[in-house]
């Protein structure tokens, strides 16, 4: 009994489709790989610290190491579909505190929700040319003090010099490319 052509195309087609579905990464975007968020005016590192409460507070620390041997509190992925910055360390995300101040707190916090209903105060866009982090729910920038004496985590770097400040949010009007150093950020994966 001869095969029609129209059963042959139907049976090449499903059988491509087949082979389509089950190719591991095909149609899937790429989960975002964890790297490093350094900050441009003391070249030091965010990090989620090691404290667990609800909102443990974010800084940066000193790292003089290999980006690749560095420890799971100072790799973030950040995943632009989503807005989300997420620490390796902790599975936790980053988020911006809520003040009436001239700066806000940055802490890490455990979100087990779908991405899209994280709420603002844990989404991030980030401009490469500018090199800004801007938090969603206040419109402010993340920062980090320029007061080294404002401690706050561990020493990677092995010096025993203050060895970390606090990370922040801080309302910020002029020019993006006219932003203060403790504004800008670099981004690597």
């Amino acid at each position: 009994m001869p095969v029609l052509p129209l059963a042959r195309r139907l049976a090449t087609l499903v059988a491509a489709t087949t082979l389509v579905v089950l190719a591991p990464g095909v149609g899937q975007a790429d989960a975002p790989s964890a790297g490093l968020i350094k900050n441009e005016e003391a070249g030091w590192y965010l990090d989620s610290g090691s404290d667990t409460s609800a909102k443990a507070p974010a800084h940066t620390s000193k790292y003089t190491g290999e980006p690749a041997a560095a420890p799971g509190n100072l790799k973030w992925s950040y995943d632009p579909a989503t807005k989300l910055i997420k620490n390796e360390a902790k599975g936790w995300y980053l988020g911006s505190g809520d003040s009436s101040d001239a700066k806000a707190p940055a802490y890490t916090t455990k979100y087990t929700g779908e991405p899209a209903a994280a709420p603002p105060q844990l989404k991030w866009s980030y401009d490469a040319a500018t090199k800004l982090v801007k938090n969603e729910s206040n419109g402010w920038y993340l920062g980090a003090a320029a007061d080294k004496g404002d401690k706050g985590g561990d020493d990677y770097s092995g010096s025993k010099a203050a060895s970390a400040s606090s990370a922040y949010t801080t309302k910020y009007t002029g020019e993006p490319p006219a932003a203060p150093a403790q504004l800008k950020w670099s981004i690597t994966h």
